[in-house]
């Protein structure tokens, strides 16, 4: 009965790790700021309302696809080369001209962006404490995100898009200075020798990916529509606002949590309980609403878990494809999960008002999550014989 692989060659420094994390956030960064960002679209005459969710779903969609370009060429390329491309990619796409298409412009974003956070991947799927780097990497993208959508709320006058893209550009070009730190190979962290890791990605990898997509589709798609929600369910919007807020700085205590766990215990258990734990706070808040300090505690409590069930699903994938080659691709599905379901969900508010609506939205979020959670337990069962019991 073998063990699990480790990875091939040595794992990144801290100081190489954190370099490399820190570029993967920059990639990200538009996430936090998207709101922003796409209502001065909006206002500024760029792109209809009705047009936002395919807006977001190609950036979105750039980024995934561009991670998985990212990961390709570090078995090829240099890091600090494909660090430096994704950098100035992004710098590029956010200082081109209003005249360049929108969808076009954002897509050439997200790809830089994903090469960025394709970087990331390859460092964590390199990474011996798998959990407590993919927790250091959502702490990261979470508490950079705040940052900024923080600081542009304390502006006297809301920010042009110009101004917010600027402001993406900068981060993006100063984080070339960390460029030094990267490692100069982050290839795969498959064993070539091993005839196991040899080939296709396995079929419990594969399942992996697909429970990791749903799951985190899942929650980004209820957190999308959460403000609406809320509103929807007779929350003042001068609440909303600070709700949503406090439930990111749960996100950031859930990812500081997911590190002090780290490698503790089985990964794929923790992220079954703790996702049920997130579709218990889903169930209470369709059921009794947000109003008062309970609402409030079931905000913030889903954010926090959303942080500590999301660094999980890397620990568990390595369970389920001991071969390490599906991990890199780790970040690729989940985004590409936090793409596309989000968008499916969205499309149901258009129907008649007796099957569509939010709460149909939530509802459907919720079971595309309690599927993903299924395919957890099914992908560990579908592991190569070779580990079964590891």
């Amino acid at each position: 009965m073998a063990a699990q692989q480790e990875p091939t060659g040595p794992s990144p420094t801290r100081l190489a790790l954190g370099a490399c994390l820190l570029i993967g956030a920059a990639g990200l960064l538009v996430l936090g700021v998207q709101p922003l960002l796409y209502g001065s679209y909006v206002h500024e005459g760029r792109i209809g309302e009705a047009s936002l969710g395919l807006l977001a779903a190609i950036e979105i969609a750039a980024i995934a696809l561009g991670s998985a370009g990212g990961i390709a060429l570090l078995s090829r390329v240099p890091a600090r080369l494909v660090a430096f491309v994704g950098i100035a990619v992004t710098i590029a796409a956010n200082l081109f001209p209003a005249a360049v298409p929108l969808l076009l412009a954002r897509a050439v974003s997200g790809a830089g962006g994903g090469l960025l956070v394709g970087v990331a991947a390859g460092a964590i799927a390199r990474s011996k404490g798998l959990n407590a780097a993919a927790a250091a990497f959502l702490f990261l993208q979470a508490a950079s995100q705040y940052a900024i959508l923080q600081w542009f709320a304390s502006a006297a006058a809301p920010g042009a898009a110009a101004d917010v893209q600027h402001a993406l550009a900068v981060v993006a070009a100063l984080t070339a200075l960390t460029l030094p730190l990267v490692p100069k190979s982050l290839a795969s962290g498959a064993h070539p020798e091993d005839p196991a890791s040899k080939g296709t990605i396995p079929l419990s990898g594969w399942t992996g990916l697909a429970a990791s997509a749903l799951l985190v589709g899942a929650i980004v798609g209820i957190w999308a529509y959460m403000g609406l929600w809320l509103e929807a369910r007779g929350i003042a919007p001068e609440r909303v606002a600070p709700m949503l807020t406090a439930s990111m700085v749960g996100q950031m205590a859930g990812a500081l949590v997911a590190i002090s766990i780290g490698e503790r215990g089985n990964a794929g258990l923790r992220a079954i309980v703790t996702g049920l734990g997130l579709m218990f706070i889903v169930a209470l808040l369709f059921l009794r609403g947000a109003e008062g300090l309970v609402g409030w505690g079931l905000v913030v409590g889903y954010g926090f878990v959303w942080m500590v069930v999301t660094p999980a699903l890397t620990g568990f994938l390595l369970e389920a494809d001991p071969t390490r080659r599906s991990l890199p691709y780790a970040a690729t599905a989940q985004l590409l999960g936090a793409a596309i379901l989000p968008t499916a969900a969205g499309m149901l508010i258009e129907l008649p008002k007796e099957y569509g609506g939010l709460d149909t939205v939530l509802l459907a979020c919720a079971a595309a999550g309690i599927l993903g959670l299924a395919m957890i337990g099914a992908a560990l069962a579908l592991r190569p014989r070779a580990y079964a019991g590891t």
